[in-house]
């Protein structure tokens, strides 16, 4: 698929020449085969094919020979853009006496009644898993058929062979595994493609009682070796290839090409009559031939039966410029436009080429196709009639059946309107016109401002359509910002099935997702488009999602969702701005322009995936607890309201949803003014401690005097009490023995002895008391477990369970989280050097330490000074402990509880 450059957004759109066909390389050759042969255990080499094309040139299909010992080969039903098919071994033949096809051999047993050896029933599964890890590195996942196709389909077909690949898929050949011998063709298709279901199931249900669509084995989804959910479908295996085969053998006689404009007729009259489809992607690369003599035909690729399954992309949308019909480009799926592709492969088939067709659209829409080189008058009366311009002009099943049957139908002449001059093209309809101006969108707006009135006149005259509102096409002189609008709205009248675009950018439901999370620069356009309506536009067009079509309308639902739900949100958010901003001192200014540009996207990503609101609730949260990514902006109350009534998933999800936008919005402004409150609020805190201070200060002085005097007085009384008592015992025992005056040093040697032994028998006592301390020491090494626990098991986007009786309970932590307790915890495990306070391992190690000086502490074969300190670092490791607790504000703890309960009970 090729995409012009998006740099000029005015240059006309231009002829893209097609890529050179992918061609398969001889899959014997190359050194990553070899070793991923040598690398998987039991795989057999690749049998070579008689008559190979040497390496990297395009496969060549051979006729089935006859014989019995001749070499038949067959073309498998692909996807590839120009047709070409691998070349693969054909089933079996079957015995002479008349038994079924012998079983494939497989890769891994050997030939068929093989035991396999012990060792290989033993290690296979572990030797297949390293052979494939290895495989996958050296050769590469597109490199090995056992990744590119998903496991559950390998359990229910064995893929054989890759036969080719395009834009949408990769076709396989296989063979169901409960009916071995069937061969099917197995199209995975690549990520964001999906399938026709509703199509599949009519299909499915009529079996083979069509000859002109394949037979449905099943279809369905299934998880890629990446996580991707694919689409896929089997289907009936056509062993005769496609009519491309058939076409490249032209020109041919009038006999066989006749024979193939019937079996090509009657499929296209089959599936618009009976299946009422309209396939847009007719081409001989998607007729699978069933029969050859008479020629029956079989139209594949569904696909392209609700959606341009196309190799070119002008303004948006993909065409296959050489089978596609002009009016394809502006997005009409209409009848006629499969017939414009019978008549190219009328051309082909008379003169061995396609028509010319010079220039681009904007000029090949009104121009006649050049068939000056069939000869024959009566061929080209028939290439005349499939290839007018018009659609209504244009042959269907009638006029061709009639010239099958001999006659020579009338060339139907349509109505030709006068062509209005848009910037030196003239178009001489509206949705040429459309298509022109949406595709030069800035030229467009500038000749709209001036030729309204002309473009309105042309409608009403010419046109004679007053279905389109002529609203959009009113004052755009006055109000030039309103062309962009009108074109839009042209678009979504009369190109319904182009993607929508505005200025220049796509906004289908993907593109205007993909504005929405891009460059912030691009936000303006988001805003204006859903604010002018033009979402609204955009949904009329064609969705090609499978729940849009399911409801028939065919309308985008998700587009219309936008276009509800957005300017509700966006007007609560003005509502909160208007009454927050500027009511005081601590009130948030004004967000600007781009700010408000980035609420709008952000509002459109949030009704686009309502998954975002998880992500932007974890976001609001953190900043509080996160030990890195937390702010002041709780400190603002006005912000600290919005966020609550946004974490409140439940009841009014407008006024949720609402709340999370304006806090999202106000957060850098939050963060300011919470920064500056906290700063304020620190200020007063320093000066209430210092008067605090000042005041235990004085009456500390006036302690330390009373204190100072009271010990005077008692050293003057226990030196007069000294000096009066008699110390020496013979003195005692004897009054009359003089007795020896006591020194004051002496003295106070013998009162710190007294000490010294009172202290070390009071240090003896606690110590005997220092095992209680395992009453608060085990309890608090629990807690420190279980906050550890939660904090590993914790999510960094956050836990959202499924329980209900879980979910209150967290959502009661939360409402906790936001406590002064919590804050002011969370401040003092901030200090800790390393940020260690916020790691997991953090209270697990603290835990395991209060084990340690719990048991230390209750050993009563320790030395008591030891005992005493195990008790006192225990206490102080318990008030760290709930420290570290509740500075997440229980979240932490109650992760490691609720989180495996919620595994339980979910």
């Amino acid at each position: 698929m090729v995409t012009p450059d998006p740099g000029d957004e005015n240059a006309p759109t231009q002829r893209i020449d097609p890529a050179r066909p992918a061609t398969r390389a001889n899959p014997a050759a190359g050194a990553t085969r070899w070793v991923t042969r040598v690398l998987r255990p039991g795989a057999s080499p690749p049998e070579p094919q008689p008559g190979a094309q040497p390496d990297g040139a395009p496969t060549r299909v051979v006729p089935p020979s006859t014989g019995p010992g001749a070499d038949r080969t067959t073309v498998l039903p692909g996807d590839t853009a120009d047709g070409t098919r691998a070349r693969v071994p054909a089933p079996p033949t079957t015995p002479l006496g008349g038994g079924r096809p012998s079983p494939r051999p497989t890769a891994d047993h050997g030939a068929p009644g093989t035991r396999p050896p012990w060792w290989r029933v033993l290690f296979g599964p572990l030797l297949d898993w390293m052979a494939r890890l290895v495989s996958r590195v050296v050769v590469g996942p597109a490199g090995d058929l056992d990744y590119a196709v998903p496991a559950e389909l390998r359990r229910r077909y064995q893929v054989l062979d890759h036969v080719g690949a395009g834009g949408e898929a990769v076709v396989y050949l296989a063979e169901p595994t409960d009916s071995p011998g069937r061969r099917l063709a197995l199209k995975v298709y690549r990520p964001g493609h999906d399938i026709n279901r509703e199509l599949l199931d009519r299909l499915r249900a009529r079996g083979t009682a069509s000859p002109y669509t394949p037979a449905i084995h099943g279809y369905g989804t299934a998880a890629s070796s990446w996580g991707e959910d694919l689409a896929w479908e089997a289907q009936e295996y056509f062993s005769l290839g496609t009519l491309r085969e058939v076409i490249n053998q032209a020109p041919v006689d009038d006999a066989r090409a006749e024979a193939v404009v019937r079996a090509v007729a009657d499929c296209l009259h089959h599936w618009q009559g009976e299946l009422q489809h309209n396939h847009t992607d007719v081409k001989p690369e998607n007729l699978l031939v069933r029969s050859l003599d008479p020629p029956v035909v079989a139209l594949t690729d569904f696909g392209g039966a609700v959606r341009a399954t196309m190799s070119r992309v002008y303004g948006g949308q993909a065409v296959t410029e050489d089978y596609a019909a002009p009016e394809v480009i502006e997005g009409r799926r209409e009848a006629p436009a499969a017939w414009w592709s019978l008549g190219v492969m009328v051309h082909e088939l008379v003169t061995g080429r396609r028509p010319e067709r010079g220039g681009n659209w904007l000029t090949a829409r009104n121009t006649e196709v050049d068939i000056s080189a069939i000869t024959d008058e009566r061929w080209r009366l028939l290439a005349r009639g499939l290839l007018a311009l018009a659609p209504s002009a244009r042959w269907g099943h009638e006029e061709v059946a009639a010239w099958l049957a001999g006659e020579r139908p009338q060339i139907r002449t349509a109505h030709r309107m006068r062509p209005i001059n848009f910037a030196g093209a003239l178009h001489e309809d509206p949705p040429s016109l459309a298509f022109d101006l949406i595709d030069r969108s800035d030229t467009g707006a500038m000749w709209l401002r001036s030729h309204w009135p002309e473009l309105r006149t042309w409608l009403d005259r010419e046109v004679n359509d007053y279905t389109f509102d002529r609203a959009y096409l009113t004052g755009l002189d006055a109000r030039p910002d309103l062309a962009h609008v009108a074109i839009s709205a042209l678009a979504a009248r009369y190109v319904p099935g182009m993607p929508p675009r505005f200025r220049g950018h796509e906004i289908s439901a993907d593109g205007l997702l993909a504005l929405a999370t891009g460059e912030a620069s691009r936000h303006a356009v988001v805003r204006e488009a859903v604010e002018s309506g033009v979402v609204g536009l955009g949904s009329q067009h064609w969705c090609p999602h499978p729940g849009c079509r399911s409801g028939g309308s065919g309308r985008c639902a998700l587009l219309e969702r936008v276009q509800h739900e957005v300017p509700l949100l966006m007007a609560r958010v003005h509502e909160t701005l208007e009454r927050v901003a500027g009511s005081g001192p601590d009130a948030p200014r004004r967000p600007a322009a781009h700010e408000l540009d980035s609420t709008w996207a952000r509002a459109v990503e949030l009704v686009l995936v309502p998954e975002t609101a998880s992500r932007h609730r974890s976001l609001l949260r953190r900043q509080s607890w996160h030990p890195s990514q937390r702010s002041a902006a709780p400190n603002a109350p006005w912000w600290l309201e919005q966020r609550r009534a946004a974490l409140r998933d439940g009841g009014d999800q407008l006024a949720s949803r609402g709340a999370m936008l304006t806090a999202l919005l106000l957060l850098p402004e939050a963060a300011r003014i919470g920064g500056t409150i906290a700063e304020r609020e620190r200020a007063d805190g320093r000066a209430r401690r210092q008067d605090r201070w000042a005041s235990l200060a004085g009456s500390a002085r006036e302690r330390w005097g009373s204190a100072r005097e009271k010990v005077t007085t008692a050293r003057q009384r226990r030196a007069e009490a000294a000096a009066t008592r008699p110390d020496d015992p013979a003195r005692s025992e004897d009054p009359t023995r003089p007795q020896e005056p006591v020194t004051a040093g002496e003295r106070r040697r013998q009162d710190r002895a007294a000490r010294r032994v009172e202290k070390t028998m009071g240090q003896i006592q606690r110590a005997m008391r220092a095992g209680r301390c395992r009453r608060f020491a085990y309890p608090a090494a629990l807690l420190g477990l279980v906050d550890g626990l939660g904090r590993a098991l914790r999510p960094e986007a956050g836990f959202f369970p499924e329980s209900g009786f879980v979910t209150d309970a967290y959502t009661g932590l939360l409402e906790f989280s936001d406590s002064p307790v919590a804050d002011g915890a969370a401040t003092l495990t901030g200090l800790l050097p390393g940020g260690i306070g916020a790691l997991w391992w953090f209270p697990v190690l603290l835990a395991v330490l209060l084990l340690v000086l719990g048991r230390t502490a209750a050993r009563s074969t320790v030395k008591a000074r030891r005992r005493l300190g195990a008790f006192r670092l225990a206490v102080a490791g318990s008030l760290l402990m709930l420290v570290v607790v509740f500075s997440t504000g229980l979240l932490a703890l109650g992760s490691g509880v609720l989180i495996p309960l919620d595994g339980l009970l979910g």
